[in-house]
Parts: structure tokens; C-alpha cells; sequence
């Protein structure tokens, strides 16, 4: 697993002036910016290169990263009146294998990101100590396979949350983006990337990975950010103690690709 993709384009607008000012990607969290963790714990889990699909604040994120090797920034112009399926496609032709999706906003534990890297095949990362809140992306899966992903799961089926962290081999990535090219032609582009993934739930291709007891959290609404920040991140750090949230060196130092 070579490549990783990161949706960052929407403009955070749950987040009230933290998501105005700022995408949220770049939100502060521990001392540095979420993108920056985000990126450490992929590099040093093997991913060479990373595609970040932004929008909202764009040049900010092309900032960020301008120091970085094996980056490059895929620009979402339509992020307003688009969703993160959309986004998704967006990245169709810069990935050209397997590789990694994560929304742009999730702060989790680097064991995560090992754990779903370590499944052959498709997978995706999911907590079975949550999902009863009605904003949550509830996951239904049987013999540890996806077989349905929603909001609106009926509270019989649901096993767990999505984390917004997903892995797809070559075969996988590939019925991938072309399910997500047919369903924004019939359905419009406001779709939610999990949209697709119910409809490759039924091929029974994608392992349901419980991260269940590691610290993690999505970062949509301003007591989302407060937990980040005040429970999530120094709950991380205090299990992973040699975990500084960023490589040492000069390894990932070089330049960054903008498209």
C-alpha cells in the first residue's frame, strides 16, 4: 500500500468561525496543524505518496504541505456545491493501484491506521463502542464484512461508527470509482462517499476492522474541536509516548506537486 487520499475540501461550516477562517485540516490540534499529523502517521506507516483533494481555503493547505515530498493537492473548485464522493473521483486519476482514504478532519490513534493497513483487501475502520448518536455513520456487518453503511441504520443492525478511514486494493479501487462515476451521474453530487460503499457492500469485498478502545474522533462541530484538543490528542500521545506527531529528519522535506 503505496498511496493515500485525503478529502479536505468542505469548508466546515458546522464549525462556526474555527471553519471559516480555516479549513479543517488545518486546525490546531496538540501544536500543529491536523493535516501534519495526518501526515506523519501515514509516512511512517509506509504510504510513499499522498493526494490531498482541498478546497475550502486551498492555498492555505498548498502552504502547508509546500515543504513536503510525495504530496500533491487536487483542487476541488465545486467544494460548495459538492460532497465528498465527489471529491473522491476527483483523485481517480491520480491513484493508479491500492491505496488509503481518510476524511480530512479525523484525529486518530497511529495503531488505526496499522490495523486497516494490515487487512489484504479492502477494509474499513470502525468503532463498535459507538454509533448511537444521530449524526453518526453507522456501520451494519456480518461474518466481519460491510454490508451496510448509514445515518440512518435502524439501531437493531448497528454494530459500531464509521471512522472515515478505508483501504481499497486495485480491484476494489477500481469498482470503486467506476460505481462513484455512475451514482454522481444519476444522483446529482451531493453525494456522501459511504453512498458508494453500500453499493460495494454487496459484492461482500470490504472487511469491517473494530478499532474499538483506541482514541479517535471526527472533527465536525466546536465540541468535536474541544475533545480533540482536550481528550483525543493527550490520549493519544500518553499510549503512544514516542509518538511526537512528527518524523524527525529530513525524510519527508522535499516539494510538493499542485494540480
Amino acid at each position: 500500500m503505496k498511496q493515500a487520499v485525503i478529502l479536505a475540501a468542505g469548508s466546515g461550516s458546522r464549525l462556526g468561525h474555527a471553519g471559516a477562517d480555516s479549513p479543517k485540516c488545518l486546525l490546531n490540534i496538540g501544536g500543529r496543524p491536523l493535516l501534519e499529523l495526518q501526515l506523519s502517521i501515514l509516512f511512517q506507516a509506509g504510504i510513499e505518496s499522498v493526494c490531498i483533494v482541498a478546497g475550502h481555503h486551498i492555498e492555505d493547505v498548498r502552504r502547508q504541505v509546500a515543504n513536503y515530498r510525495g504530496v500533491t493537492v487536487v483542487h476541488n473548485p465545486d467544494y460548495a456545491t459538492t460532497n465528498s464522493l465527489y471529491s473522491l473521483t476527483l483523485a481517480k486519476d491520480w491513484v493508479d493501484g491500492p491505496f488509503v482514504c481518510i476524511n480530512g478532519d479525523v484525529v486518530a490513534h497511529p495503531d488505526i491506521f496499522n490495523r486497516v493497513l494490515a487487512v489484504e483487501g479492502c477494509a474499513l475502520a470502525f468503532d463498535s463502542g459507538s454509533g448511537q448518536d444521530a449524526e453518526h455513520m453507522k456501520v451494519h456487518h456480518t461474518g466481519g464484512f460491510l454490508r451496510a453503511i448509514s445515518k440512518e441504520l435502524h439501531p437493531s443492525l448497528v454494530e459500531g461508527e464509521n471512522v472515515g478511514l478505508l483501504q481499497f486494493d486495485e480491484r476494489g479501487a477500481s469498482r470503486l470509482f467506476a460505481l462513484a462515476d455512475r451514482m454522481l451521474e444519476e444522483e446529482g453530487p451531493m453525494l456522501w462517499a459511504p453512498a458508494v460503499l453500500n453499493e460495494l457492500a454487496r459484492l461482500g469485498t470490504i472487511r469491517c476492522v473494530d478499532i474499538r478502545g483506541l482514541p479517535w474522533t471526527e472533527v465536525d462541530f466546536p465540541e468535536d474541536l474541544e475533545k480533540a484538543r482536550e481528550e483525543i490528542w493527550p490520549s493519544i500521545c500518553s499510549m503512544h509516548q514516542k509518538f511526537s506527531g512528527l518524523p524527525t529528519g529530513e525524510a519527508l522535506r522535499v516539494q510538493v506537486s499542485a494540480i
